[in-house]
């Protein structure tokens, strides 16, 4: 996502120490995320109602995924690409319409590219981030804020976002 994206074993749990995972779920939950509808870029962030986006792509749920991992600079662009490539073939496959869609840090470096997916279940956003790889997503209803949903067990370091929800065993 917008800090780091690291993998998540098909566990949840992954290899990335607890104080990682509290440190990333804050990253991410700080980031700035965009998706580009037309010509134009709409930003949405963790614990805000998404109001434009929302008018701009309506669905009953949204999902914020991504296919690059490990984090920036580890794996080389083309193979982040290729991930990416794969992710949108499966959200085709599963019927699911999406939007090109970005992460960055709130300073605006670090950018992942991602997809917004359009009324994707909580079952496939958590099934397509264990696929993927990924620590987390971002995931909510419409007209209710954004939830950061990481894939990992909940360390005892993480701060208490109140939207963040940690549903990794």
């Amino acid at each position: 996502m917008a800090e780091h994206s690291v993998p998540a074993d098909r566990t949840g749990t992954g290899d990335v120490p607890e104080e990682e995972r509290a440190r990333l779920a804050t990253a991410w939950a700080a980031a700035h995320y965009f998706v580009s509808v037309g010509r134009q870029e709409w930003l949405f962030r963790t614990g805000m109602t998404a109001e434009d986006v929302e008018r701009q792509v309506i669905a009953s749920r949204y999902l914020f995924i991504t296919a690059w991992n490990p984090p920036p600079g580890d794996t080389p662009r083309h193979l982040n690409d290729e991930a990416q490539e794969r992710l949108h073939a499966r959200l085709h496959t599963l019927g699911l319409a999406f939007h090109p869609a970005l992460g960055c840090n709130n300073q605006g470096g670090m950018v992942e590219h991602g997809c917004l997916v359009l009324d994707a279940t909580p079952e496939q956003a958590d099934a397509l981030a264990r696929e993927f790889r990924q620590g987390g997503t971002l995931f909510w209803s419409a007209d209710t804020p954004v939830r950061l949903r990481m894939m990992w067990p909940r360390p005892p370091q993480a701060d208490g976002d109140p939207y963040t929800d940690w549903v990794g065993q």
